[in-house]
């Protein structure tokens, strides 16, 4: 579980501080903060979900649950010849399958319906394109979501940065409790 609260002596800022960019930067040290934690909980989630899969790996290659799971199910199959039938299953399947598209032409219809939404779709298109209001609506979401993909993207190469630099200041933590 994780809590998130507010420090004791914490007082937010105001519209004026340095912390909110001056006001005219739209709360850029704000932003920068909130990248920076967002960033370190990738982090230290990503550098603990790998530490959690090594040590799940190595504790399966000490117990060899795996290989004799493998080798358990290679030997069921052999005797009660469990991938001929699926085989077989899937054979019967896929020629029912045809049968039924060919009397029913379940196929032509598809690629007919595909092509009259594509149609469709080329007709909204050129629709939009010669509404001057949607076109600058649709322009406006596009750069909204540039500005969101930008700072997903800057998040991202932060969390990238700190595991990098966590993982290598965990390894050698590691590699110290080893030579303890």
């Amino acid at each position: 579980m994780v809590a998130i609260i507010l420090a004791p002596n914490y007082k937010p800022p105001t519209a004026g501080s340095q912390e909110t960019g001056g006001g005219g930067g739209g709360g850029g040290g704000a932003v920068q903060k909130a990248e920076d934690v967002v960033s370190s909980m990738l982090a230290r989630g990503y550098i603990l979900g790998k530490d959690a899969l090594n040590r799940a790996k190595a504790f399966d290659e000490k117990h060899q649950f795996t290989s004799t799971a493998s080798a358990k199910m290679a030997s069921l199959d052999q005797k009660i010849g469990l991938s001929e039938k699926i085989s077989a299953g899937a054979t019967m399947v896929n020629e029912k399958v045809r049968e039924v598209d060919n009397k029913f032409q379940v196929s032509e219809k598809t690629r007919h319906a595909f092509a009259a939404a594509e149609q469709t779709a080329s007709s909204a298109g050129s629709a939009i394109k010669r509404n001057r209001y949607l076109l600058l609506g649709a322009s406006l979401v596009a750069g909204a979501y540039s500005r969101v993909a930008k700072a997903a993207g800057d998040v991202g190469h932060k969390a990238q940065e700190k595991v990098s630099s966590s993982s290598s200041s965990h390894n050698q933590d590691q590699d110290q409790d080893q030579q303890n």
